[in-house]
């Protein structure tokens, strides 16, 4: 464990940039916070999440990995914002895959760092300072590792934010879009799932089907699947709520028989997790207090999928889930609608089913400025912030499948009362 002293540096709203209170950048006490646990980790074939270089970088950036699909078109409008609003000069064809030199390298325009991961592994790396690739090969005996610090980092849950926010890295968690999920399957929906009279009970139905391939998410280190849990929950219980006996009676064999983890499934062979997969003692998987539903009947989540020796569960599963698919490997898996939407306008031979908004509801992302971020960074970080959060940055997002804020989202503030309890006061952006 490590200290490491990181000074909030008042900052300056610009005029007109009201979007956020002034206390999510105004910081005038000297901090502290603490590097705790074992680095993060990702295969080392997942250096395509990395771009750009953090001893070169102005501005390095922590992303929830699903805005890879239009990230690229993100940043390079912002380096025309860029070039548009400063006396210095951006290198427009900074962004993209080509061929560089050392001096392109150092251009403004190509001085960002930014990671494009899973936001849990991504609180994992702030927390801890450091990220390891390829740590998972036994040859490797010194694996790379990459240590930054982060000036902002973005989560499609509260969750992560409140956690590091406990840990003193973070103030404040501004909403600033919305997604929302999809089953991703082959472009015929070959296995038919949600073609039956009801698409939600057949659905469900199908998800626990020992035959149907499900490619379901990591539960430690992919945020998503929090969003992905409560669906499932929802799921069951509207099959309940509005399926006939023999569908209700079909649901509860299946549960049943994945009560505990299946030989061979990812919940069987996973050791490193301290996770109860047992669903009639899981909370999760269980009902409780419900006003129709008996108590102790089991219920579908994420860990009655993780039990079927037919479920693949995912490290990065916006690469592995369509990969998966595409190859035959995989029948259907949870994804964000921008990354189905991605793969479409590819031309890939995917489609999707999804949830309706009653069972699926909309995820909002948020953003925050990070204890560690440097004072050289702190200028473009604003910069940066004011155009994700502008109507162009928002219309980049929406064009890539996302959604608008309803103007019913709320943001979070993060402090601590005398007895250094998290205190969380929500706020309207």
């Amino acid at each position: 464990m490590s200290n490491k002293k990181s000074t909030y540096v008042a900052i300056t709203l610009l005029a007109g940039f009201s979007t956020l209170p002034a206390t999510a950048m105004a910081h005038s006490e000297e901090k502290s916070y603490i590097l705790t646990g074992n680095c993060a980790e990702l295969p080392a074939d997942r250096t395509t999440e990395f771009h750009g270089n953090p001893s070169t970088s102005r501005l390095n950036l922590a992303m929830a990995g699903n805005q890879w699909v239009v990230f690229d078109h993100f940043m390079q409008a912002f380096n025309e914002h860029r070039a548009a609003t400063s006396h210095k000069e951006i290198d427009l064809t900074a962004i993209g895959n080509q061929p560089r030199t050392f001096a392109g390298l150092q251009e403004r325009g190509a001085d960002y760092f930014i990671e494009l991961i899973p936001p849990g592994l991504e609180r994992k790396q702030i927390k801890s300072g450091c990220m390891l690739l390829g740590n998972e090969d036994s040859r490797n005996f010194l694996p790379t590792s990459i240590q930054v610090n982060f000036d902002i980092f973005t989560s499609t849950n509260f969750n992560l934010m409140r956690d590091l926010a406990k840990s003193g890295f973070v103030t404040q968690a501004t909403p600033y879009i919305r997604n929302q999920l999809t089953l991703m399957t082959d472009a015929a929906n070959s296995t038919g799932i949600g073609s039956g009279a009801d698409p939600t009970i057949d659905a469900t139905l199908d998800l626990l089907t020992p035959d149907i391939r499900v490619s379901e998410v990591d539960h430690i280190n992919e945020g998503i699947h929090r969003g992905i849990n409560a669906m499932y929950q929802r799921m069951d219980e509207y099959t309940r709520l509005n399926g006939s006996a023999a569908e209700i009676a079909t649901l509860d064999e299946l549960l049943n028989a994945v009560a505990d983890p299946q030989p061979g499934s990812p919940a069987a062979l996973r050791t490193d997790v301290s996770t109860n997969f047992n669903l009639a003692t899981n909370p999760a998987c269980n009902y409780s207090a419900h006003a129709s539903i008996a108590d102790g009947t089991l219920r579908m989540c994420e860990f009655a999928i993780l039990n079927k020796t037919s479920t693949h569960e995912t490290r990065v599963h916006h690469i592995e889930t369509p990969t998966r698919i595409l190859a035959g490997s995989s029948d259907v898996g949870p994804v964000w609608i921008s990354e189905l939407q991605l793969a479409v306008n590819n031309g890939d031979a995917v489609s999707g089913y999804q949830p309706v908004d009653g069972v699926n509801r909309p995820v909002v992302y948020s953003v925050a400025f990070l204890a560690t971020m440097s004072k050289k960074h702190k200028k473009l970080a604003k910069k940066w912030l004011r155009f994700l959060l502008s109507p162009e940055g928002t219309q980049i997002y929406i064009d890539g499948g996302f959604s608008a804020l309803t103007g019913s989202e709320q943001g979070e503030n993060y402090s601590f009362d005398a007895d250094a309890n998290l205190v969380i006061t929500p706020f309207t952006p």
